[in-house]
């Protein structure tokens, strides 16, 4: 695997697990409202832009350990497809040993 594709995946993933501390959070809270704002989850280490998603379909797509939300124009082909558009962000599959980096990292793996 190249290192640039190990590289993306950890940012990647390392994104994923915010998102996922920002879940917990929201869920804990429970604001009365059914969306919450996540990161980008580009490879990008310096993106901060963030993607207002709702909570079912942030667990829709977190359902899969080699789905991310990017802002549209953050996905990178080489090492992922778009396979979802939506007006504020796209889902992406990663390809490859980019996949292998992402379902290695996904902090859901194992749970019940």
């Amino acid at each position: 695997m190249e290192e640039r594709e190990r590289r993306l995946g950890r940012n990647e993933a390392l994104f994923r697990e915010v998102n996922e501390r920002i879940e917990r959070v929201s869920g804990a809270l429970r604001t009365g409202t059914d969306t919450m704002t996540i990161l980008c989850e580009c490879g990008n280490p310096d993106c901060v832009e963030h993607i207002e998603v709702s909570l079912s379909e942030y667990e829709r797509v977190r359902g899969e350990s080699t789905h991310f939300f990017v802002r549209p124009g953050h996905a990178k082909p080489d090492v992922e497809e778009v396979i979802e558009h939506h007006d504020e962000y796209d889902v992406v599959r990663k390809n490859g040993g980019a996949a292998e980096i992402a379902r290695e990292l996904d902090p859901r793996d194992g749970e019940d």
